[in-house]
């Protein structure tokens, strides 16, 4: 090996490294697109990677050494994995029906879905994201309910420390849930223990729970658990989703899965 491409090679791992720190997890294709090289290539690093204890090796990819994932800041996720929360996004609109109280949590696959919902009369969203807020009176007609509470500041979303009166007075069709992680054995988590609380009671207050959430997600655990997979409704997730991971979610959980083609979905479970 000449020591150009030694140095390239070096210097690819180290992105590696601090890609994955950044994200908690990614997948060999996503590596593949970055770095612009064979996924032999990748799987390559990632083994020599994992052999000096920088990552840990995944099926289909690698995670952070660290059990637990650090809370990605939404500037850093809006690239990320774009066209599948975009087809995770029209799966969940087909569960929309005109006339439906909805309730939604923050995240990018969320706003994708939010921006789908034009074709939809007569909805009652209620959002705790301020860009979302503004996003849906900009743009359609539906009634708009805004949760109070402290303003994560760089996430632009609210978290409450008290249970909210609001949503104890009402009657919420369905929640649209994103995550920074899904696990069989440890639910859907995020890092935040102030918005896994929220969303938990938002779940509570909802006669059906959905779980948006790409496949990099999969498989990955983080620091707060929002519920248990057996308290979900359906995980609506993109074909990337690797077969050992499906399996194991299905034990517990209707899986929708987004399909390569025009946002066809496959059902699970």
């Amino acid at each position: 090996m000449s020591m150009e491409v030694n140095m390239f090679a070096e210097e690819r791992k180290s992105r590696i490294v601090e890609i994955i720190d950044r994200q908690g997890k990614i997948v060999v294709p996503e590596l593949c697109e970055i770095f612009g090289v064979s996924a032999s290539t990748i799987r390559n690093d990632l083994r020599e990677l994992e052999n000096e204890r920088l990552i840990r090796r995944t099926h289909g990819g690698a995670i952070s050494q660290s059990k637990v994932g650090r809370e990605p800041l939404p500037t850093s996720k809006e690239t990320k994995m774009v066209s599948q929360k975009e087809q995770i996004a029209g799966v969940a609109n087909e569960l929309v029906e005109d006339g439906d109280v909805i309730a939604v949590s923050s995240g990018t696959t969320i706003f994708s879905f939010i921006k789908t919902l034009q074709n939809k009369k007569d909805l009652t969203v209620i959002v705790n994201n301020v860009q979302m807020a503004v996003w849906l009176e900009e743009n359609t007609d539906f009634t708009v309910v805004i949760l109070g509470g402290i303003l994560r500041r760089k996430y632009h979303y609210v978290v409450s420390p008290v249970k909210s009166e609001l949503l104890e007075l009402l009657n919420i069709d369905k929640a649209f849930l994103s995550c920074n992680g899904v696990q069989a054995g440890s639910g859907i988590t995020t890092p935040d223990i102030d918005t896994a609380m929220n969303y938990r009671r938002l779940a509570q207050s909802s006669q059906k729970v959905y779980v948006l959430s790409d496949s990099s997600k999969i498989g990955t655990v983080t620091f707060a658990k929002i519920l248990e997979l057996e308290d979900v409704t359906a995980v609506i997730t993109d074909a990337g989703i690797e077969k050992t991971d499906r399996e194991t979610i299905e034990s517990a959980v209707e899986v929708l899965i987004a399909g390569e083609m025009g946002g066809e979905e496959t059902f699970g479970c």
